[in-house]
């Protein structure tokens, strides 16, 4: 009898050996797995936390969709009784979103409503939002002479759009482009970004920036059937959006530095001017110290003789360009001096990275 007890306890040890290097074995085979299944997701979260990114300076062809049609500007009716400003409140800016309750989305939209109106209807009420605020005005259209058809005076497109450079793309694909808004053609209203496209851009010519005069980047959009990315967000301190890849043989990881280590002194900005994107070097003039998100923190001379000559120094389309000190990712061109190409101001990259 004392025998079989002794068996049955070496064999109840056995099991219990064997259970707990099963256990070990499937619980290190458990974590292998899911190592390997959060190594992309733990090399980007680690990535992000250093403040890593992938440098940018390609153009970008930006296509934000609003929430309505964009007025872009007011004209006068041809009618039978000569050329007439219908009475509608509207402004130059304004984003029409609905008339008469009927929900308004594309331009096609706005022309139904116009060819369905009668003389019975005497009136449109007309929502539209304006300086991001939501407004109503009442509107009185036109009978055109040459259609038939009732007007508004209203020329309206379904998308804002430009030229523009890349920033920086996080790992995810998320990028950041412009430095400043798209605004409505008037310049002072940020338009509302209800969705919208990126499209590969490909720069043509240029035309050289004169005093007084600011230059442009020539661009087209290419490949239009098949969008490049998305458009979230467009806001003071950029454009932003989702790539669907990221191009990791036209770029390279840069670390952001902190807006309190940028300093006056050497840097470059990197473009693209042509076909080749490039840096150019400039000198930092000035570096105001903020403490909340603000435009035109840092002042710039472009001293590069190569893009001098080509351009005269920052022109449209060059916005988004990022800004390099000590090898670190410090800022985004933003605006050119109007009465001197050579200076240029630029946004802190700690506002458009957060």
């Amino acid at each position: 009898m004392p025998v079989l007890k002794s068996q049955k306890r070496l064999q109840v040890a056995l099991i219990i050996i064997t259970l707990t290097v099963l256990l070990l074995a499937k619980g290190t085979l458990f974590y292998y797995s899911i190592a390997n299944i959060n190594h992309d997701h733990a090399v980007a979260v680690s990535q992000d936390y250093q403040r890593v990114v992938y440098l940018g300076g390609m153009p970008v062809g930006l296509s934000v969709k609003s929430d309505g049609v964009i007025v872009t500007s007011l004209i006068e009716v041809e009618t039978d009784y000569g050329r007439v400003t219908p009475k509608s409140g509207i402004e130059d800016g304004d984003i029409i979103t609905e008339i008469n309750g009927k929900r308004i989305l594309t331009s096609d939209d706005l022309n139904s409503v116009l060819r369905a109106y009668t003389r019975n209807c005497l009136e449109l009420e007309i929502k539209l939002i304006r300086d991001t605020k939501e407004k109503y005005v009442t509107a009185f259209p036109v009978i055109e002479q040459y259609s038939g058809y009732y007007r508004l005076g209203v020329v309206t497109r379904d998308f804002a759009e430009g030229v523009g450079t890349i920033t920086f793309i996080r790992p995810c694909g998320e990028f950041a482009s412009l430095g400043h808004p798209i605004n409505s053609s008037g310049g002072s209203r940020i338009i509302p970004c209800y969705g919208g496209n990126a499209f590969e851009c490909v720069i043509v010519g240029y035309n050289r920036g004169r005093r007084g005069n600011p230059g442009e980047l020539r661009g087209i959009f290419a490949n239009q059937s098949s969008p490049k990315g998305s458009l979230h967000t467009n806001s003071r301190f950029g454009v932003f959006g989702k790539l669907n890849k990221v191009p990791l043989d036209k770029t390279e990881p840069i670390t952001i530095a902190k807006r309190n280590h940028v300093k006056p002194g050497k840097a470059e900005i990197v473009s693209t001017v042509g076909d080749e994107t490039k840096r150019y070097s400039i000198q930092i003039i000035k570096t105001t110290s903020q403490n909340s998100p603000q435009e035109r923190g840092i002042v710039f001379k472009v001293t590069d003789k190569e893009l001098l000559n080509k351009t005269g120094g920052i022109v449209q389309g060059m916005s988004g360009s990022p800004i390099i000190q000590n090898g670190k990712l410090v800022g985004a061109v933003t605006h050119v001096f109007l009465n001197d190409p050579t200076r240029g101001y630029g946004v802190y990259l700690d506002f458009m990275y957060t």
